[in-house]
């Protein structure tokens, strides 16, 4: 009985051969094949993945072939995370939750992400970043504001962006103060703010809501010196601002420390904060289209410059992280951060008989728990060598004056000010007589000075920041659970010259400083660029005197930075 024979094997797939082109046939003999055209495309990309950035774009002049294989998406891919790492694609991405709680500031904007990505040229802005490379446009110059010595803040522009748009306002006294929107496409609008009280008014902040966006809305709240704010809805489809509307208004019953004058504020709709100048926060509860004040807290061991970073890890939950400026024994400063959870249920616009029945209270949103830590922390008791030894090295890094503090809810970066030279609005007085606590300059000598806002140094000395860690697990009952901590890491050395504000988000921090250089810090590695040298032009002293601060926003395509009327676009996407 003979076995019955097996099937032959299919043959494998042929592979890919380009096609030979007439100039190489003469008659019907065929020449032989050149180095290019005898390997495949899946050789040729192997071959390409060994090489560096500069190798591979040198590769693309030799033929069409080697141009369209160089410039695979997969392979820049691959290059980019070797070279970048994957803690650069943060940003799209927004916060991050992890076990140890470290959550990080995305960058600006609220335009959808495609989840096609063009790594090449991604690479190129990376690599424009890491170099500094970029070009500058200049787009609003406002005139010079009037001297006046009784305005409530120092003069500034205030800056959001929001995709393609750039939000800005100018805190020059006015009776109608404006908002002003621009986007790519040169189309402008502006946002009045018409107080009810007569008289010229500042706008002081402005807010714009963090949750994720619907429908190409955004809201944008817009804060005055006389304790009023309003929040605006503007349609932004297809990356052109269409006319806004003005969807609420607040306007307090009397001026007090809460709402006069309001210097920073963080929204996540429906949920908005503020921090006024006596360094109180307050609460909003801003659904069913109406505004409820829903808490205040105050604190008398924080100053600022302060930051702030709001994000929503649950549905009900949010989460707050406070940065700032605190005191330390006999005249100097350091810095401290707070970290506050938030919850409650939202007023319903019309709640139905079986809501009313299911959720019969409604809580209002306010702060649940609280942790704070500290730079310097004075252990209690007695202390052995070890801790002597670190308490000196934590005493090392007080500062006489602070010029600025920013977080993204991982780093925090301070940058110290020198008060052998006062600014001219330092020997002022207290705008905020009305706090409940003493002003900074009247609790140490050479102190920060809560109405300037800016401290000042020499403008030829170097300036380090520093750059601490910051980690707040997640709060748990258990014994074992991590106690929150604020590491110093490293200074970060190079800029010239007193620093007029900061900008930290997505684990990248800007640093502008009052002579008009700027500094571009990679906080993970710790390296960084200078974008823009010093100018004897700039300056953030000026109009016969009077205080002008600097401002600065980024995102992930360009730098945009305030200098008394001057607003400066630095682009990276070249």
């Amino acid at each position: 009985m003979s076995k019955h024979s097996l099937s032959p094997a299919p043959l494998p797939p042929s592979k890919r051969l380009h096609a030979l082109s007439s100039s190489t046939r003469r008659g019907d003999a065929l020449q032989p094949f050149s180095f290019n055209d005898s390997l495949y495309d899946e050789l040729i990309l192997c071959i390409f993945s060994h090489l560096s950035w500069v190798d591979l774009c040198s590769v693309q002049p030799t033929n069409r072939n080697w141009a369209r294989l160089a410039a695979d998406n997969e392979l820049w891919r691959k290059l980019y995370l070797r070279v970048y790492g994957r803690t650069r694609l943060r940003g799209a991405r927004g916060f991050i939750s992890r076990a140890d709680g470290r959550e990080v500031k995305p960058l600006p904007g609220r335009a959808k992400t495609d989840d096609f990505k063009d790594w090449k040229w991604m690479f190129r802005i990376s690599s424009n970043w890491r170099k500094g490379r970029c070009t500058v446009e200049k787009i609003v110059s406002e005139p010079p504001p009037i001297p006046q010595d009784d305005l409530e803040l120092p003069y500034q522009t205030h800056i959001l962006l929001a995709g393609t748009l750039t939000i800005t306002a100018s805190s020059h006294p006015s009776s109608l103060p404006l908002v002003r929107i621009s986007s790519l496409r040169d189309s402008e609008h502006n946002l009045v703010c018409e107080s009810k009280h007569a008289g010229s008014c500042q706008i002081t902040a402005l807010a714009m809501d963090q949750s994720p966006p619907s429908s190409g809305q955004l809201r944008i709240a817009s804060f005055l010196s006389t304790g009023e704010f309003f929040v605006f809805l503007v349609n932004h489809s297809h990356g052109k601002p269409s006319s806004p509307s003005k969807k609420l208004v607040y306007v307090p019953a009397r001026q007090s420390n809460r709402t006069s004058p309001i210097i920073q504020a963080v929204y996540h709709h429906p949920l908005l904060i503020t921090l006024s100048q006596a360094f109180t926060l307050s609460l909003y509860d801003l659904s069913s289209d109406t505004i409820k004040h829903t808490q205040t807290l105050s604190s008398y061991t924080s100053f600022p410059p302060s930051s702030l970073v709001l994000s929503n890890p649950t549905p009900t939950t949010y989460k707050l992280v406070l940065a700032y400026a605190t005191p330390v024994y006999p005249a100097h400063w350091s810095v401290g951060a707070t970290e506050l959870i938030i919850s409650g249920s939202s007023s319903s616009p019309s709640p139905t008989f079986s809501q009313q029945i299911s959720d019969p209270i409604l809580e209002p949103m306010t702060v649940q728990t609280t942790r704070t830590i500290r730079t310097l922390e004075v252990p209690p008791g007695w202390m052995d060598d070890s801790k002597l030894r670190s308490m000196r090295e934590q005493w090392s890094r007080k500062v006489s004056c602070v010029a600025d503090t920013q977080t993204d809810g991982k780093w925090l970066v301070l940058a110290p000010g020198n008060s052998s030279s006062s600014s001219p609005s330092s020997s002022s007085s207290y705008h905020g007589s009305t706090s409940s606590f003493p002003p900074s300059s009247s609790l140490f000598s050479g102190s920060y000075s809560s109405s300037s806002g800016v401290a000042s140094s020499p403008s030829h000395s170097s300036t380090n920041l520093q750059l601490y860690r910051l980690s707040l697990p997640a709060s748990s009952s258990s014994v074992s659970s991590s106690p929150p901590k604020l590491t110093f890491v490293r200074s970060l050395h190079g800029q010239i010259g007193p620093i007029s504000a900061l900008a930290l988000a997505d684990g990248r921090c800007v640093s502008l400083g009052s002579n008009g250089s700027i500094w571009v810090w990679d906080l993970e590695g710790g390296t960084g660029a200078e974008v823009a040298v010093s100018s004897e032009l700039a300056s953030s002293i000026g109009y016969d005197g009077h205080l002008a601060k600097g401002n600065v926003c980024f995102d992930e395509r360009r730098i945009i930075t305030a200098t008394g009327g001057n607003i400066l676009v630095r682009r990276f996407d070249i």
